[in-house]
Order: C-alpha cells, then sequence, then structure tokens
C-alpha cells in the first residue's frame, strides 16, 4: 500500500491542504456543535517516504461514527486542513477514510530509531564490562544477561510523545546519557561506575511502560504502577540473584531511578541527594529537551515552530549550518549594498 501523490505534503508547513495515508497512534472522543468529535494523533510519512510527522488532528463533525470505529493503530486516508491552535500546526480533518493493511504496510508507519539495536546493545555491554568496582560490574552485566530485559530494550519506546517516542527510542536515549556521563565522569570527579550504571537503570521501567505496539499504549503495569516502580523492582530482582550483594549499592542504584526526574513536583518521590544522581537528572533532561527541539517543525517556512512540552518557540535555523550560511550571506549583500 503506497501513499497517495499528496500524502507528503502534512511535512510541508506552508501546505494549507492535506491528503495522505496516516497511522493513527491515538484517538478519543470529543465535543462538536452537531455531534461527537474525535481528537486524534495522526503519523503521515515525509516526503519521499523519508521520516515521519506527526500531526495533532481533529474531526469535529462525524455523523457517521468513522472516527469512532477507528482503532489506534489502523491507517487511514486523511483529508483536511492545517490551522493554527494555540500556537502549533493541527489538522481540522474534513474526511477520514479507514484502510485495510497488512501488517508489515502498518509496520512502515511505526518510526523507528535511527540507532541498530545489536550495535546499541554491544556498546552498552562493554560500558558494563568496564566498570571497576567488583559488585557494580557484577550487577550490571547480570542486569544484561536477562533475556527479557535485553528483548524488551532493544524495542522499546522512551516515552509515548515528546522524546524519543519511536521504536527503540529507550536504547537510543539511554545510550546517548551514557556516552554524556563517560565523558563528564572524569570533569565533575564522579564516580564512573555508579553515574553509568544510573544512567542504565534510570528509565528501565519503561520497559515493561510502554507498550512498543502501534500507538505507544500504557500497559496495564504502567498505569498501575509507573516506570519508576518497575526499574526498582527490576533492580531488586537482579541484586536478589548476586550472593552478598551490598543492601548500600542495592539503595543507591534504586535512588537514581526514584530522583531522575529531579523534583517532586516532576513524580520523583525524592529528590537527588548524590552528585552522581543530579548527573543523571540533568544528562536525561539534558538528551530529552534538544530530542525535543529537534522534532519541532516550522509551520510558516520561516524555520520557527511551537514546542508544546515547553511551550516554546524554537528556531530551527539557529542551529543549521547550511541556513546560518545563507543567512550570513543574505545580510552581507543587504550591507554591502546598503554602502553603494
Amino acid at each position: 500500500m503506497g501513499t497517495s501523490s499528496d500524502a507528503g505534503s502534512a511535512g510541508k508547513s506552508q501546505t494549507k491542504e492535506v491528503r495522505g495515508v496516516a497511522l493513527v497512534k491515538s484517538r478519543h472522543p470529543g465535543s462538536g456543535e452537531k455531534a461527537p468529535a474525535q481528537i486524534m494523533t495522526l503519523v503521515f510519512k515525509g516526503e519521499g517516504g523519508k521520516g515521519f510527522r506527526e500531526w495533532p488532528a481533529r474531526l469535529w463533525e462525524d455523523p457517521r461514527g468513522v472516527g469512532a470505529s477507528l482503532s489506534v493503530g489502523s491507517l487511514v486516508l486523511a483529508e483536511g486542513t492545517v490551522v493554527r491552535h494555540n500556537q502549533e500546526p493541527q489538522l481540522r480533518l474534513t474526511r477520514l477514510t479507514p484502510l485495510k493493511a497488512s501488517e508489515e504496510e502498518i509496520q512502515s508507519y511505526i518510526p523507528q530509531s535511527s540507532l541498530p539495536s545489536n550495535i546499541g546493545m554491544s556498546r552498552i555491554d562493554v560500558f558494563m564490562e568496564s566498570l571497576s568496582e567488583p559488585h557494580l560490574r557484577r550487577f550490571g552485566l547480570e542486569l544484561l544477561s536477562d533475556p527479557e530485559i535485553r528483548s524488551l530494550l532493544e524495542k522499546a519506546p522512551a516515552a509515548k510523545r515528546n522524546h524519543h517516542a519511536v521504536v527503540g527510542g529507550l536504547l537510543e536515549h539511554t545510550l546517548e546519557i551514557m556516552e554524556m556521563g563517560d565523558r563528564i565522569a572524569p570533569v565533575l570527579r564522579l564516580n564512573r561506575d555508579l553515574l553509568l550504571l544510573g544512567l542504565l537503570l534510570h528509565d528501565l521501567g519503561k520497559c515493561w511502560e510502554i507498550s512498543s505496539k502501534p500507538g505507544f499504549a500504557y500497559t496495564d503495569d504502567g498505569r498501575l504502577l509507573g516506570h519508576m516502580f518497575l526499574g526498582c523492582d527490576a533492580i531488586r530482582k537482579t541484586a536478589d540473584r548476586i550472593p552478598d550483594f551490598p543492601v548500600i549499592l542495592l539503595k543507591l542504584l534504586q535512588h537514581f531511578v526514584l530522583s531522575h526526574h529531579g523534583e517532586m513536583a516532576y513524580g520523583s518521590p525524592v529528590l537527588p541527594a548524590t552528585p552522581e544522581a543530579m548527573a543523571v537528572h540533568m544528562l536525561d533532561n539534558l538528551s530529552g529537551q534538544i530530542y525535543a527541539m529537534r522534532a519541532v517543525k516550522g509551520a510558516d517556512g520561516d524555520g520557527w515552530g511551537y514546542e508544546r512540552n515547553r511551550g516554546a518557540q524554537i528556531w530551527s535555523r539557529g542551529s543549521d549550518p547550511v541556513a546560518l550560511a545563507k543567512l550570513t550571506e543574505s545580510e552581507n549583500d543587504s550591507s554591502g549594498q546598503g554602502a553603494g
């Protein structure tokens, strides 16, 4: 099944009309003036089938009840108009047509990490092999010897949305911050062994919290227990398999999970109590924020777009060497003409 010739138009911020095949990532009912509405997130393929564009979408009037019959993870032919709402572009849908699709066709609309899972897992294995404290090294190797953990870590998204919300996103995010931690540990005189393990463990519970199936739905365990509890439980189970594993190290490892959101207002029951725990929080946040900023698409062709999570305007041209070179050249041309 291919997208229509206009499917890539969802990736052009200046295009007002959109018609293309999309994956229903999320859907819930809303209220319309004359009939029930549907509030959705749709995932379109980019131009030429490269990349993806995720759009908030609204079907304000759905008298035929088409939207209500759609399943998360299904494909639809979506038609609508790009409008601006709360500073960000969204699709005002005029028509939705359910499509029959194979599992392979559906999978092609699910964003995947660019990091090959075998390479990512091998790099994490090397980090754990490099730990010098015997108990912590044994713990790291024991954790990664668990087939369930390896399988889930390779596929799990790091979030339902906001950052690294792709298949394999958790592995990409985890390795990213471990690479940063390995470099800053000597600069800030941090305990490298604890820091690297803390970075590996901080979001481990998301392996069980968020499904890697289309839509990235929260699992029952995710809704009932949350990723912090699930992560701490996995740490305890791993430590239980190691004879005489020090209790104080178990507590420090669980502390990384419980404190990594940095503030109680953001869901951590405790604040970071060690320099390594603070570093885990800061590196986790840095990775997530940079990813979210880079995912912003401009709506008016000027490089500016809205980042919903922080409520901030993002200028993509500000870190694009090609765009900056063109702007600099244009500025110099203007200065030269003024001098004449």
